[in-house]
């Protein structure tokens, strides 16, 4: 089973990959 904790956590660090990765994608782009 997954705590609400691993949830957010999980959740937060999907977020800070996608951001990274949109940042990577502009980088390239430009």
């Amino acid at each position: 089973m997954i705590t609400e904790g691993q949830f957010l956590i999980a959740l937060f660090v999907a977020l800070i990959t996608s951001i990274l990765a949109l940042r990577l994608g502009k980088a390239l782009y430009e």
